[in-house]
């Protein structure tokens, strides 16, 4: 019985290491990811980033000025002013190990129209979400996957979609 409890115990805090990975870690791993993908930065125009908890993080940072970072509200807003769908990247993460975290951009297009009631005057806003699917028939792929070099101690982008090849 104390072994069973002792191999639940070891479970449990083996797992647990693989989530020990530093916010601020992560942070860097976004704004490098962001500053990798050149398909964003060489296209005129804004790239609007959902401001999602890793968004808040990073918007304070050292990100190129192509990428604004709006709340949803202000996304709609801007979906209604333009009216147009407004395309925005969502940062996500998957962490594999505690040396390997890939980094996704999830896209979600916005659309917003204002309607007035004319019966009784009210205004208010109709607003679609609608979420990219990026899987395909190739099962997971990340869009950018970072492996930490442990001799250098910095972390190291080594595979995924937006990985820009070297030979």
């Amino acid at each position: 019985m104390i072994t069973l409890i002792l191999l639940i115990g070891i479970n449990f805090n083996g797992n647990a290491q693989n989530d020990s990975i530093k916010s601020t870690e992560l942070d860097k791993l976004y704004i490098q990811a962001l500053n990798s993908r050149f398909d964003l930065l060489l296209s005129s125009g804004w790239k609007y980033i959902e401001l999602n908890e890793n968004g808040r993080r990073i918007s304070k940072l050292n990100v190129s000025e192509q990428y604004k970072f709006l709340t949803n509200e202000e996304l709609i807003d801007l979906s209604i002013k333009k009216k147009k769908t407004i395309r925005v990247l969502r940062l996500t993460h998957k962490i594999i190990g505690t040396d390997t975290v890939d980094v996704n951009f999830g896209i979600v297009n916005v659309t917003g129209k204002r309607k007035i009631h004319f019966n009784n005057g009210l205004k208010f806003k109709k607003v679609d979400f609608a979420l990219n699917c990026g899987g395909g028939t190739n099962g997971y792929v990340p869009d950018m996957r970072f492996v930490l070099n442990r001799k250098k101690n910095d972390w190291e982008l080594i595979d995924g979609k937006y990985k820009i090849p070297t030979e």
